[in-house]
């Protein structure tokens, strides 16, 4: 890794994760940008908020955090993303997620396409592609990246907004895909892939030879990891009173850019994503301030 910062895009939503009475600031690739952040790496958001009090206190956090704005827009005539989050009994999340908001109009803008055109690492999900905009300009963005980049596609199955197409395309332009155990067997059903999980892993591979790595997050069983030529499983290395479980997938996914990034193995990416994750999963949201111990390794 060179001696300056890393450059990690996140391309898609910025939203207010609501919670009963309460409010987190959120969206899984806001989630990534911030750990990335933490994680020793120049960390930007290409994404859109409304031009009201929740865009503007959404800008200052952001900022005051550290993140790179200059490609972020503020869209007049549509608000900030909100979205009802509903926590059960065991810190699991459900989700409505509100429509025609800003980030369903995010730009190509000058300053969107300087960044990737550098971009060391890009992570795009497929929610922030519900509508044709979208997709088209993630499309464009994705296009515009060096040849090396690693581009990791961060599925992110929430009803109603599943289609296949849009799958199908982010698969085809990343390096890199990231999913859960419960998203896993959807998809495979929907591409016609065999039902066990390290055959579906196969059979992705298989169909999409520009993937290097698959990502498959089992909350309190930990992950597989499969690089096309094996299967990795890690359990979490302890276990912790989980708060709520936002935002811990995405740790994960930054944690995976930053360790591929650094060029490290997979067993101390995993490692590494784990405790990170655990770590999450015990506070509140999915933008905690991470204890120095998770992020000295990556920063040295």
């Amino acid at each position: 890794m060179p001696d300056r910062p890393p450059l990690s895009i996140s391309v898609g939503e910025v939203l207010w994760d609501v919670v009963g009475d309460s409010r987190t600031l959120g969206g899984a690739p806001t989630n990534v940008s911030w750990h990335c952040a933490q994680l020793g790496a120049e960390a930007h958001v290409i994404s859109a908020v409304g031009n009201d009090p929740l865009g503007r206190e959404a800008l200052d956090i952001l900022s005051g955090r550290g993140l790179g704005l200059s490609a972020l827009a503020v869209i007049p005539d549509k608000p900030t993303s909100t979205v009802d989050a509903r926590i059960d009994a065991s810190g699991n999340a459900t989700y409505v997620i509100h429509e025609n908001v800003a980030w369903d109009a995010i730009p190509a803008s000058p300053a969107a396409l300087a960044l990737v055109a550098r971009a060391e690492a890009v992570n795009f999900g497929s929610l922030a592609q519900r509508g044709e905009v979208c997709r088209e300009i993630t499309r464009t963005l994705l296009s515009a990246t060096p040849a090396n980049c690693i581009r990791v596609f961060d599925v992110n199955l929430r009803p109603p907004f599943i289609y296949q197409e849009v799958l199908a395309a982010g698969m085809e332009m990343a390096t890199v895909v990231k999913m859960n155990d419960d998203e896993l067997p959807v998809i495979a059903k929907l591409f016609g892939w065999r039902g066990d999980p390290e055959a579906a892993m196969e059979d992705l591979a298989s169909q999409y030879p520009n993937i290097s790595h698959i990502v498959v997050t089992r909350g309190a069983k930990g992950a597989w990891w499969h690089n096309r030529h094996r299967l990795t499983a890690k359990p979490p290395p302890r276990t912790v009173k989980t708060v709520d479980t936002i935002g811990a997938g995405d740790s994960v996914t930054a944690t995976v850019m930053l360790g591929l990034l650094k060029g490290w193995e997979v067993e101390k990416i995993m490692l590494a994503a784990m405790e990170i994750a655990s770590f999450v999963c015990s506070c509140r949201g999915g933008m905690p301030e991470l204890p120095a111990s998770l992020k000295a390794e990556f920063r040295e």
